[in-house]
């Protein structure tokens, strides 16, 4: 059984990494107007492969796309398959959590809860499968494409209850430790959530800013134009950083293992703040934007894992008498 356990361990992993991965490509699908980059759905501009050259397309491609903005706009293969390759990473999510869902089940008479949550991944995964397609349908409808994105969020969770379950006895901890930093954790889990979700708002209003302005790539002055939720955006910010800051404390506090666990969270603080300050300071660059998407994931990956990492009496993830010290 431990065989089997480390290869689901390794197989989790390896699913949340891409859907770590998709977040990433998703949000560089989104800074670089790319989401219409094919305008079906699952082909692409009824290909299987992309085309390559505006040669490749029908001539009246224009006029068969017209309802998805190609009346106005011409065949950009960067774009195109930089929502392909958003699509592949989906796919191969999909057998991943297949494949999961799988040695789960022939893993459930160790561990019952391996299948429920390896099987709602699975079935989250396949939703937001569909949820994409309905992207494309809608024509990117801001509400979709946000709901869209926040699912995977739902999927880290459930994948990271997977890993937690499997991981060897070093990485369970005693319920008195965690306890001693678990008043700070769903506080911070909330507030991140919420703030990715404001986040996407704001994106939202930047593609608004976009689609109005005479060059995609000249960005001064959009900042001014994207309005009051970005100031309730960097207002929450500040929350998550000082919340996340008194979890990242508790941890270190903790001693052992959970002082890793700490420095690492601080570290993903950091970086957030500064890609946060750099959109802000430096008019949205393009680059930048997957990455703060990306941070955000990361940083709920790490909250989902000390909410979801196993409590066990007899073995522990720090020392019990390091709660002496909180």
């Amino acid at each position: 059984m431990s065989r089997r356990f480390g290869q689901l361990r390794l197989l989790a992993i390896a699913t949340l990494l891409a859907v770590l991965f998709l977040i990433w490509v998703g949000g560089m699908v989104r800074a670089t107007g790319a989401g219409m980059g094919c305008p079906d759905w699952p082909t692409c501009f009824g290909q299987i492969i992309p085309p390559l050259s505006e040669a490749e397309l029908p001539p009246d491609y224009q006029e068969r796309y017209a309802r998805y903005g190609y009346d106005e706009m011409t065949f950009d293969p960067v774009r195109t398959w930089t929502e392909y390759l958003n699509r592949l990473t989906g796919a191969l999510i999909g057998f991943l959590s297949l494949m999961t869902l799988v040695l789960a089940v022939l893993a459930r008479r160790a561990d019952r809860w391996l299948p429920v949550l390896a099987g709602g991944a699975f079935v989250l995964v396949g939703f937001n499968g569909w949820l994409g397609a309905m992207v494309i349908e809608t024509n990117l409808h801001g509400a979709v494409v946000t709901t869209h994105m926040m699912l995977s969020f739902g999927v880290i969770l459930l994948l990271i209850g997977v890993v937690a379950r499997v991981m060897s006895a070093t990485w369970t901890v005693d319920p008195l430790v965690k306890k001693a930093w678990f008043p700070a954790l769903p506080v911070a889990m909330v507030l991140t959530v919420l703030q990715t979700g404001l986040g996407a708002q704001v994106r939202e209003r930047v593609d608004a800013v976009a689609s109005s302005a005479a060059d995609f790539h000249q960005r001064e002055g959009w900042i001014d134009q994207i309005g009051a939720i970005l100031s309730v955006h960097i207002t929450v910010a500040m929350l998550v950083v000082l919340v996340n800051l008194w979890l990242a404390f508790r941890l270190f506090s903790a001693g052992g293992k959970a002082r890793r666990v700490s420095m690492v969270l601080v570290a993903v603080l950091v970086v957030q703040v500064m890609l946060g300050s750099s959109l802000v300071v430096f008019d949205l660059p393009i680059v930048l934007q997957p990455f703060h998407l990306l941070g955000a994931a990361v940083l709920f990956s790490l909250q989902a894992f000390l909410l979801m990492v196993h409590t066990d009496n007899q073995s522990s993830l720090v020392p019990v008498q390091g709660l002496a010290r909180t």
